[in-house]
């Protein structure tokens, strides 16, 4: 692979309170990828006791697979207030939406026709 000067200009760094969201998120659903996170799983594992989190589990497969890009756009600017990143994800076109869920569900065996898959996919 081969990246040169227009590849580079590209490239951005911004903080993305969404992407730092989702990424939470894939600490908690993939925890042995994360060991330098424990004292911080810990306390969240507490936190989300009792919540339901089977359908954001079907979105982001245990082991690979593919999260939904509109769930974690690239930020527009290098420092998005969290309410106009997450005006951003549900603008997503529904289309594209779909069909990004369509690949996520995809990864998982059963997601797709499982009765939360289903509703996402009507």
């Amino acid at each position: 692979m081969h990246f040169g000067a227009a590849d580079l200009l590209r490239c951005r760094f911004a903080i993305s309170p969404l992407c730092q969201t989702h990424e939470a998120v894939r600490t908690l659903r993939r925890t042995e990828r994360h060991g330098y996170h424990l004292p911080w799983l810990r306390r969240v594992r507490e936190a989300v006791t009792g919540l339901d989190l089977s359908e954001l589990w079907l979105l982001m497969p245990g082991r690979g697979g593919y999260t939904p890009d509109f769930l974690g756009p690239p930020p527009e600017v290098p420092y998005a207030p969290f309410e106009d990143e997450l005006a951003r994800m549900r603008s997503t076109d529904p289309a594209a939406a779909h069909r990004e869920l369509v690949l996520s569900l995809a990864c998982t065996p059963g997601a797709a026709e499982s009765p939360r898959g289903r509703a996402m996919l009507a």
